[in-house]
């Protein structure tokens, strides 16, 4: 291409700098620079040779960034389609018994058998907690809750919650999650425990550092709704660092509870909301294109209508997935409604 770009300069217009001329046209001279006519006289710009050189530059770099994106998009599939989510408040022994030493978690087996008849392709699963000492919990139970997704074709993503109250915690959980060999890792960007300009430096850094260290893994960023950060509350994370994180991440999920609002505000709409936090998210990102999964709910208190709006919505913005929260309390009925989504 460099040979292409020196036959094409040298192919102008032969002159000399400080000759007359009109417009703003390139020429050249006999001594090797790169010639532009400015206020009506060639002036020298750089040489050929570092003409050709920066030529180069940005052919590479814009090959560079062509090969990410493509290598993001294919790593985003491990995101394709309907989602179920499990917290460690339902799943995990070790967590529950730490707030009641005589309780059991509720999730059983048969949950994954419920997924798989509603049509879901991924099990969302959270693998750890800050407070807690392990790295990765229960991974007896852990092992065998996969097992039994991937007996029907499920793949498995799990998810921590950063608190950046100390990076070397939110390092050691997230590593310990990419290590445990699942089809991606999901980062759950929602804690505010410490001040605004802190959180921001910890999260851009700990998010480097799993792009970083974990080049191949899917990642993708579970977000607070914009329509919450940047329209109903100014105060709960202003100055988000989205252009900071844009190459970090492969999928982008916020957190869209819609039944959170109110139906005076007008935002408790499961078509409305969705859309507009898509719609949100790609801008702030400055990719129209960006790969996006929101996360509809609570389930609980959804309606049919809410639920069918918010397929709509994550359709007609080319949303690659959907899912609703929790699956504690999501139906089979619901699942079912996200079925659109599974052929995404």
């Amino acid at each position: 291409m460099a040979t292409v770009v020196t036959l094409l300069v040298t192919g102008c217009q032969l002159t000399r700098a400080g000759a007359r001329c009109s417009g703003s046209g390139f020429g050249r001279d006999s001594k090797g620079w790169v010639l532009q006519c400015r206020r009506g006289r060639m002036v020298r710009i750089m040489t050929i040779a570092d003409y050709v050189r920066f030529v180069d530059f940005v052919q590479q770099r814009d090959a560079a960034e062509r090969a990410r994106r493509e290598s993001s998009a294919v790593r985003a599939q491990s995101f394709r389609g309907t989602s179920a989510w499990v917290d460690v408040y339902d799943w995990s022994p070790t967590f529950v018994a730490s707030r009641n030493p005589t309780a059991t978690p509720g999730f059983t087996l048969a949950q994954v058998d419920r997924m798989a008849q509603g049509g879901i392709n991924s099990l969302y699963i959270q693998t750890a907690k800050a407070e807690l000492g392990d790295s990765v919990l229960d991974r007896d139970r852990l092992t065998a809750i996969v097992a039994r997704a991937r007996s029907y074709g499920i793949r498995v993503i799990g998810w921590y919650l950063p608190t950046f109250a100390d990076p070397a915690v939110d390092r050691d959980r997230l590593a310990a999650a990419a290590g445990l060999g699942l089809d991606g890792v999901a980062v759950d960007i929602e804690s505010t425990a410490v001040d605004l300009a802190t959180r921001n430096q910890r999260l851009i850094e700990l998010s480097h550092w799993m792009r970083t260290s974990f080049p191949s893994t899917p990642l993708a960023a579970i977000v607070l709704p914009p329509v919450v950060t940047e329209v109903i509350n100014l105060n709960y994370w202003p100055q988000f660092p989205w252009r900071d994180l844009a190459r970090d991440y492969d999928v982008w999920m916020p957190m869209a509870y819609w039944t959170n609002r109110t139906a005076m505000s007008g935002w408790r709409d499961g078509y409305r909301y969705t859309k507009d936090n898509i719609d949100r998210i790609r801008s702030n990102l400055g990719d129209p294109g960006a790969a996006v999964h929101p996360i509809g709910g609570l389930s609980d208190t959804a309606t049919g209508a809410d639920v069918d709006g918010f397929v709509r919505a994550a359709i007609e913005t080319g949303a690659i997935g959907a899912g609703l929260y929790d699956d504690a309390i999501s139906t089979l009925g619901q699942y079912q409604q996200l079925v659109p989504m599974a052929r995404r």
